[in-house]
C-alpha cells in the first residue's frame, strides 16, 4: 500500500494520476510564465532610451553633453572610458546609482537612489557610446 491507493481501483488511480499531473503541470506553466515576466520590465527598458532616463534622473542639472558645468560633460566621460568600454559600463552604472568622488577634481557624484542599477547601465552605454560621434 503505497501512499494508501491499495482501496482504489485502477480507475479512481488513474483519475487520481490524471489530477495529480493536472497541479504539475499548471505549477511547470505558472513557473515559466513568471520567468517570462521577470524578463518583461528588462525589455521594456532595452527600449527605454538611456538620454531619456538621463532626462528623467535631472542629470542635466550636474552635467551637460559638451560643457563643463558642476560635473564633467558626458562626451569627456566617454572619452576618457571609450578605450575600456565593456568593463566601465558596470564601473559608471555603480557610480551613478552609489556616487563616488576623486576622478574628476573636488566636486564628488551625489547617489542617485532614485535609479535602479539597470537603468544606470542603459544610462552609462548611451554616455559611452557618445565616443563612437
Amino acid at each position: 500500500s503505497v501512499f494508501g491507493f491499495e482501496s482504489i481501483d485502477s480507475y479512481g488511480r488513474r483519475r487520481a494520476m490524471r489530477k495529480y499531473f493536472k497541479h504539475v503541470g499548471a505549477l511547470a506553466l505558472t513557473v515559466s510564465a513568471l520567468g517570462c515576466l521577470a524578463a518583461f520590465p528588462m525589455a521594456i527598458l532595452a527600449q527605454e532610451d538611456g538620454e531619456a532616463l538621463i532626462q528623467k534622473a535631472r542629470c542635466y542639472a550636474c552635467h551637460q553633453l559638451s560643457n563643463t558645468l558642476l560635473a564633467p560633460p558626458y562626451t569627456a566621460i566617454a572619452a576618457r572610458h571609450a578605450p575600456r568600454k565593456d568593463v566601465m559600463v558596470d564601473v559608471l552604472a555603480r557610480k551613478i546609482v552609489r556616487g563616488g568622488g576623486g576622478n574628476w577634481g573636488f566636486v564628488p557624484m551625489v547617489p542617485n537612489q532614485w535609479v535602479t542599477i539597470e537603468e544606470a547601465r542603459v544610462m552609462s552605454e548611451w554616455i559611452l557610446s557618445l565616443a563612437d560621434d
